[in-house]
């Protein structure tokens, strides 16, 4: 008597408990397929995000190449005292090329003499005391900062009176 109803229990054990073990099943071939999914998406944002950054870098290469040429041009260029002026013109005309490159992608320059200095965009390299200019005042500039958008590429190099 004493083991039918063990048998009687262990059969309604099994019953009560295939459920909930099928549903643990389920649930953790879930978990395994949404972490190969989540692996998966992270390997393949990195990737897109470095082919993303080579196709930038390929474009931008890709601008400078005909100054590069245009350089390469000039350098390769005989020149004697006669034509200077006009080596002096094609190097302008290369200069005007960076020029419209750089405005074509949005970069600007900034520093120039008489701007108030903002720490945030200039690096001050010398302080000199000057009646001529207003206190903390550009009165020199070592070289122009450069900034896409709001996105600061290079700060300024300039000398700040007072």
């Amino acid at each position: 008597m004493s083991d039918n109803i063990e048998q009687e229990i262990e059969q309604e054990e099994e019953i009560v408990l295939d459920p909930v073990v099928e549903e643990l099943k389920s649930t953790k071939d879930q978990l395994l397929r949404l972490a190969a999914e989540f692996d998966n998406y992270k390997k393949r944002t990195a990737r897109d995000t470095e082919q993303a950054r080579q196709n930038a870098r390929a474009d931008l290469f890709g601008q400078l190449l005909p100054l590069m040429d245009n350089f390469t041009r000039a350098a390769e260029a005989a020149c004697t005292d006669d034509c200077l002026d006009d080596y002096k013109q094609g190097v302008q005309m290369i200069f005007d090329q960076f020029v419209a490159m750089f405005a074509a992608n949005e970069v600007a320059a900034f520093g120039e003499v008489g701007e108030e200095f903002d720490p945030n965009c200039h690096n001050a390299v010398m302080h000199v005391e000057d009646e001529n200019f207003g206190a903390n005042t550009i009165m020199a500039v070592h070289s122009k900062g450069y900034r896409m958008k709001d996105r600061i590429i290079r700060e300024a190099m300039v000398g700040v009176a007072n």
